[in-house]
């Protein structure tokens, strides 16, 4: 009598298992690379978009900025088409537009142009405030120089004789400072109308040792009586 076939019967075998799960995981392994990259690409849109608007944004401000500036200019120069019924009415409109033009952008020489505006306005605190914020902003000796020399003779005309000297002296001796010629000449100048006249001796007389091809060198000589 024949022997019945016996169906063989597949088990899964541990190795089988396993293999199953290897394939699982890198299944989702790639899932995941995928939605981290799809992240990633997201980030780096938003990264351009964000970097493009910046610089599009300083572009249209620096050009605005220019054009504020370029208006202030012709109106202090008397060239704009406005008419002003008086000096200060033209101070005040430049003064706007600089101050505007220093809003969109940042720039020490438009607010040098500020204290000046507010100077010529007779709007003291505000001139010295202004050029305080141009030398600890922009501390680079050749516009801060520029800076102490206004406020020296906005404290003059303050009637704060003590402090203009202060102000010329640390101009004077600041390295690379401009005008420092002419900050020796006004704190010898502003040392005599106080009655100070060695002390104004010994600033011409530095002026004359320091700076001997300066043009204030033959005022110096004369106020010496030299």
């Amino acid at each position: 009598m024949p022997k019945a076939i016996k169906k063989r019967i597949f088990r899964k075998t541990q190795k089988d298992g396993d293999l199953g799960e290897a394939v699982s995981d890198i299944r989702k392994k790639l899932r995941d690379q995928q939605r981290n990259l799809v992240y990633a690409l997201i980030a780096f849109g938003l990264i351009i978009i964000t970097v493009s608007a910046f610089f599009i944004y300083n572009r249209v401000n620096a050009g605005k900025a220019a054009d504020l500036e370029y208006d202030a200019y012709k109106i202090l120069a008397g060239s704009y088409p406005a008419q002003y019924s008086s000096p200060a009415d033209r101070y005040k409109d430049a003064l706007a537009k600089f101050n505007a033009s220093y809003s969109a952008k940042k720039s020490p020489s438009v607010l040098l142009y500020v204290a000046n505006c507010n100077y010529a306005l007779g709007n003291l605190d505000e001139t010295i405030k202004t050029l305080k914020k141009v030398i600890e902003q922009y501390p680079d000796p050749k516009i801060s120089s520029l800076a102490y020399y206004k406020m020296a003779m906005t404290y003059i005309r303050k009637g704060d004789l003590n402090t203009a000297i202060n102000t010329f002296d640390i101009m004077a001796n600041t390295k690379d400072a401009l005008l420092q010629d002419l900050a020796l000449m006004e704190s010898g100048k502003t040392l005599e109308s106080m009655g100070r006249s060695e002390e104004a001796k010994k600033k011409y007389n530095e002026l004359i040792a320091k700076f001997p091809k300066s043009q204030m060198v033959s005022e110096a000589k004369s106020r010496l009586g030299t």
